[in-house]
């Protein structure tokens, strides 16, 4: 089956809406977060992919940072409404612009070997992005999965590959401290305490996208932008009046 990047992203915001029902409402099945963690590599492979089709990088990126602003304005003034025990933190739209500033970064470094200062101003830019993007939602995972989606563009054989075990050492690698110094932390534990591995199930998906861009109206353009913070603050009211903490 082959399905263009309108049809992967709707399918994978039905599975963000199951990850987010298990984080925010209680009671709901394991298996929700489970499947929502194939959702973020579909968006950031996407992310790359719109990177290079995009008229201008610049607007994208502005478009990212400032729906990254509204997401975190909405999201305090939800939690300031609805206060539970935990606030509301997730804001993958800053995560996303910080990899498109980090790839053109690189971008900078590619196309001005010779110019010294814009050269020097990539290798910084791509190292602050890089960092900066690590204490953003997607952290290091998004990261690797920006860079790896980036430079292996065009050889997807190879990048399914990479990224298969960039996640895998990713997650047991940050899991592996615990693992070794607690003697409760079994095999099992390594592989669920940070289920993020399961990441790795995205890669079938890649193959499956057939390089179009599918439905494109403008509601189309921005239904993700609009879909990701308003479903998120709908799923945090719903656990307020279903009993979450």
């Amino acid at each position: 089956m082959r399905l263009n990047s309108f049809q992967l992203k709707i399918f994978a915001m039905i599975l963000m809406v199951l990850d987010h029902l298990h984080s925010y409402v209680p009671n709901m099945p394991e298996w929700f977060s489970y499947a929502g963690r194939i959702v973020a590599p579909i968006f950031f492979f996407f992310i790359v992919e719109g990177f290079f089709h995009t008229r201008s990088r610049r607007k994208y990126n502005f478009r990212l940072f400032t729906w990254s602003l509204v997401m975190f304005a909405g999201s305090k003034l939800v939690v300031m409404l609805f206060k539970r025990e935990y606030g509301l933190h997730n804001n993958i739209f800053l995560s996303m612009a910080m990899a498109v500033l980090l790839m053109s970064s690189i971008e900078l470094i590619k196309k001005n070997k010779e110019n010294k200062k814009l050269y020097v101003l990539g290798i910084v830019g791509t190292i602050a992005a890089g960092a900066i993007s690590v204490f953003t939602e997607a952290s290091i995972y998004g990261v690797a999965m920006t860079l790896v989606f980036y430079f292996l563009r065009n050889k997807k054989g190879k990048m399914i590959i990479a990224y298969i075990i960039v996640s895998l050492v990713l997650t047991i690698g940050l899991s592996l401290p615990s693992f070794i110094t607690d003697p409760n932390y079994t095999a099992y534990g390594l592989f669920f305490f940070d289920v993020q591995w399961m990441q790795v199930f995205a890669f079938p998906f890649f193959l499956m996208y057939n390089g179009k861009r599918g439905l494109n109206i403008k509601l189309t353009k921005y239904l993700f932008y609009i879909f990701y913070p308003v479903h998120l603050w709908i799923i945090y009211i719903m656990g307020y009046y279903l009993g979450g903490k």
